[in-house]
């Protein structure tokens, strides 16, 4: 059998809310950008990349942000914290 998943969810370790101990979200996980860049890689690596979609969050705030993450090799971006500070969320930050 030839059986993959359809998509990857990456979240990297920047996101999260912003009621949790600055040592959870400053200490760990992977920064986006480099979970990012080492299972694009694996992916094209294993011949896998084309049937198996990247989807990348976390921190992702403006366009410059999505675009950095469409050119690192996500297909798709989620992105919550701008819309959290458009609410006026100070926990966002």
């Amino acid at each position: 059998l030839d059986i993959t998943p359809d998509f990857i969810t990456i979240d990297g370790g920047e996101g999260g809310t912003g009621a949790a101990p600055p040592e959870f979200s400053n200490r760990v996980g992977s920064p986006l950008t480099e979970a990012l860049f080492l299972v694009d890689t694996m992916l094209v690596g294993a011949g896998l990349r084309e049937r198996i979609k990247i989807i990348s969050a976390g921190k992702i705030i403006t366009g410059f942000h999505l675009v950095r993450q469409l050119a690192l090799g996500a297909d798709i971006c989620n992105s919550a914290r701008g819309m959290m500070f458009a609410l006026g969320c100070i926990q966002a930050l």
